[in-house]
């Protein structure tokens, strides 16, 4: 096999499986338990454009306890032995634990399918971008099970503001969407979320269960979720160029066999 044509596989390869990585998985059992760890309480208030469906909405206002949730797959995980945090993206319907559904794992900037919204019923790809940015900075804080209720629900907010915010500021006192009640909590999401104007990496991405439809199990409606996951590593250019020159190497060894045959 000559190099050009193994370069060609091993590129082709390479592509097929960020092509496969980046598929949505089938709809799986996803139950959403309890809070993760401590949860704080919150009051919202929302008036615009409801991401999932492009519906206008006009004074939502809520109040309750927010924090992330300790969420199981059950098609993976039917034992419950091992969980992973999820947070709400849906400040649109209401529900209480324990509830199931069949959800669609998708990537955050992806369209839901099947919407007749007008508008793009989809995370733009900066409210994407900054959700990873929010988890790559403050991962720490509400990674354990013995994180803070202050700490989950700043978090929590946070993330409000980004996948509903459409003034083109972050901001929990003005804009679409806006927090009022715990002063600590809102405190330190506007921390937050006011350092994400200034340019960082991000190391995490975000996915979105989209609910497909609740099962017979649970109580009410249950939630779309946003999950986190550490982003592949990309090798640097002079590895990569080590590598590309190691191949050289093996098909220049490869030749001298050739001709000593």
């Amino acid at each position: 096999m000559s190099k050009g044509v193994g370069y060609k596989k091993l590129a082709l390869a390479l592509a097929s499986t960020a092509l496969f990585a980046a598929q949505p998985a089938a709809a799986d059992t996803i139950q959403l338990n309890s809070f993760w760890a401590g949860s704080g309480s919150v009051t919202i208030d929302f008036t615009g454009v409801n991401w999932h469906n492009g519906a206008a909405v006009n004074n939502l206002h809520e109040s309750g306890g927010a924090g992330g949730f300790r969420t199981y797959n059950l098609n993976t995980d039917p034992l419950r032995t091992s969980p992973f945090q999820s947070w709400c993206v849906d400040i649109f319907h209401g529900f209480s634990f324990v509830v199931d559904a069949l959800d669609v794992l998708k990537p955050a900037n992806i369209a839901l399918a099947g919407s007749s919204a007008t508008l793009p019923t989809a995370f733009s790809q900066q409210a994407a971008t900054d959700l990873g940015r929010l988890y790559t900075n403050h991962h720490a804080a509400v990674d354990l099970t013995s994180s803070s209720g202050t700490n989950e629900a700043a978090f929590q907010l946070a993330i409000w503001e980004i996948v509903n915010e459409r003034s083109g500021s972050y901001s929990l006192v003005g804009g679409d969407f806006k927090a009022s009640g715990n002063s600590a909590i809102n405190t330190l999401a506007s921390t937050w979320l006011n350092e994400l104007g200034t340019a960082s990496a991000s190391q995490y991405t975000a996915s979105i269960w989209t609910v497909q439809s609740t099962l017979t199990t649970g109580h009410g409606y249950a939630q779309d979720v946003a999950v986190f996951s550490k982003m592949p590593a990309v090798p640097e250019p002079e590895i990569y160029a080590m590598f590309l020159a190691g191949l050289g190497l093996l098909g220049f060894a490869a030749r001298r066999r050739s001709r000593a045959g």
